[in-house]
């Protein structure tokens, strides 16, 4: 279930080219084009990741292997929003606001 909210956030990345506001945290900051992309790409690997794990894991393990699937999709989920935290630190930069000055005419 979460996998699929990331791979929903990630596709709407991947498409708009811009990070949204809710998942920055804050308003002042944008990041945009291939960083974003990059975000949105990273957000979406968790679904597939887990289904091709679960696969795996019940082919080698059989019925114990549903298990192991579940902790390893955990450790997959929050290794992947912790690599996202850190790329949305590093990649955002303060949004310029423009003033408009009234011409002295």
């Amino acid at each position: 279930m979460l996998e699929i909210i990331l791979g929903i956030a990630g596709v709407w990345i991947l498409f708009t080219g811009k990070v949204p506001n809710w998942i920055i945290g804050k308003k002042d900051f944008e990041i945009t084009d291939m960083k974003a992309r990059l975000i949105g790409f990273i957000l979406v690997l968790p679904f597939p990741l887990s289904f091709v794990m679960g696969i795996i894991l019940a082919l080698l393990f059989g019925q114990d292997g549903i298990g192991y699937a579940f902790f390893a999709e955990m450790a997959i989920f929050i290794i992947v929003l912790i690599i996202v935290m850190v790329l949305i630190r590093k990649f955002r930069v303060p949004v310029v606001k423009t003033v408009n000055q009234p011409t002295a005419d």
